[in-house]
């Protein structure tokens, strides 16, 4: 895997090079908002309205003393597990760990700190690291495609810091970086201090590159800002505080861009944005914290029904995202193959059995659901005896599930779970849970392109 750059918008050798931008983008026309209309006297929580024809399909308020590990992840290496490479491919000078991730008052809080115990993965090779750190991401958690991502968030100021908001296709894994593609919503350099920076990557014959941005006129260290994109299958466009637009729209078809994609959070230190400075140099001294704090971060949809998105919904990843329960063992049943083809791609789940009698639910999870009411979705088809074979979605573990009592379906069928009311900050459990008698070889049930869908 090539090495990220992760900022369209770096050293004016590279800007010079990516097609369409250009070195120093021209601050927006509009008189620079004066910087007393800031500071922490007027900070409550960062209000935002998505305007007209949004609706919110998920959100994190940071409530609470702990993460939602349900949506999140932790990183605890220099060592990115997702991508597999070491300082994140942009020779950070961080270490990742989980203390340095917190959640109090109402805000999610990624603290930097200097350090003298050089950590570093063993996988590593002895690259040492400097500054313990935090990152954390969605994936497999809270994935979606398109709509408006926005997060209310005050990052740290001094020559070094790189704080980033941004996100990854969900096939990181196999299709590798850029190819997977990435949206990088806000980067931060104290060289321009007023300027959120976004940036685009993805395949095109090699790494391409395209970035953009918008200042707000004042210090951006100095209090919470929201950072935007909009996003859709033929445009991007990124917005600071929601009326500062960026100097330029993303117009495209890449592929990279018309998948689900997961969100990632970070405080980043010194790396080749910054021109691979000595860990001396960062503005951080011994004994002191710096912090990106995070109040909520939101994903919006357009208006009417909303699809969210699921982690490997067509399963032409195996079974990644999903899981398998069975009472005594049997889930031999769930499996994901190639036969007969799916419904669209190559690959499906499949409930089955060679002969022995089983009982699988093959399930996946969202939490951090706004309130409303959903609905789960799939084109199925089915042949054989079942002693059920269930269709449904449920609000905890243990509530009773919204069920459709699947039927005999020659071809791929579209059918739908009834409709469950979920709360603020909800949790939905949802998939396919089904048996079969034994001496049974012809019974099947296919899925693919799951769907759930806020009303």
């Amino acid at each position: 895997m090539k090495r990220p750059t992760r900022a369209g918008l770096v050293a004016a050798g590279i800007l010079a090079s990516l097609s369409g931008c250009s070195p120093e983008p021209e601050a927006p026309s509009a008189a620079p908002v004066e910087a007393e209309e800031f500071g922490q006297a007027k900070q409550g929580e960062r209000a935002y309205d998505p305007g007209a024809g949004w609706n919110l399909s998920w959100q994190d308020d940071f409530t609470g003393t702990s993460l939602n590990t349900g949506a999140w992840t932790v990183l605890t290496s220099n060592w990115d597990p997702v991508t597999n490479n070491c300082n994140f491919g942009t020779g950070e000078l961080e270490y990742p760990r989980a203390q340095n991730v917190t959640v109090g008052n109402g805000k999610l809080v990624i603290a930097a700190e200097r350090t003298a115990d050089n950590p570093t993965d063993s996988r590593c090779g002895g690259q040492f690291r400097s500054f313990y750190s935090g990152r954390l991401h969605t994936k497999g958690k809270v994935e979606g495609r398109y709509g408006k991502i926005v997060a209310s968030i005050k990052i740290p100021p001094g020559y070094g810091m790189w704080p980033a908001f941004w996100t990854l296709g969900s096939n990181i894994q196999s299709a590798g970086w850029p190819a997977a593609g990435e949206i990088d919503i806000l980067e931060w350099h104290s060289n321009e201090p007023t300027w959120m920076k976004s940036a685009l990557h993805w395949h095109n014959g090699g790494q391409a590159d395209w970035g953009t941005g918008a200042s707000r006129g004042v210090d951006l260290s100095q209090d919470f800002h929201t950072y935007e994109v909009e996003w859709n299958a033929n445009s991007i466009v990124f917005r600071l505080d929601k009326d500062f637009v960026s100097t330029a729209t993303f117009g495209h078809n890449e592929t990279e861009f018309q998948q689900p994609h997961y969100l990632i959070l970070n405080l980043a230190m010194g790396g080749n944005w910054y021109g691979h400075p000595s860990p001396n140099s960062i503005d951080l001294p011994w004994g002191a914290r710096k912090t990106m704090e995070v109040e909520w971060v939101r994903w919006y949809q357009p208006g009417g029904s909303q699809s969210l998105g699921l982690t490997n919904a067509g399963f032409e990843q195996g079974l990644t995202g999903w899981t398998t329960w069975s009472p005594n063992g049997t889930a031999n049943a769930a499996i994901s193959e190639t036969y007969n083809g799916g419904h669209s791609g190559s690959y499906h789940l499949t409930h089955w059995t060679s002969g022995a009698p089983y009982e699988a639910w093959t399930y996946q999870t969202k939490t951090g659901l706004a309130a409303g009411t959903y609905k789960l979705r799939a084109w199925v088809r089915k042949g054989g005896a079942f002693n059920f074979a269930r269709f449904q979605v449920k609000t905890c573990g243990s509530c009773a599930a919204a069920v459709n009592n699947l039927g005999t379906y020659g071809g791929y069928t579209l059918v739908e779970t009834p409709a469950v009311t979920v709360p603020a900050n909800g949790y939905l459990e949802f998939g396919l849970h089904s048996s079969t008698p034994t001496n049974n070889g012809s019974s099947f049930i296919h899925v693919d392109d799951v769907e759930l869908v806020r009303l």
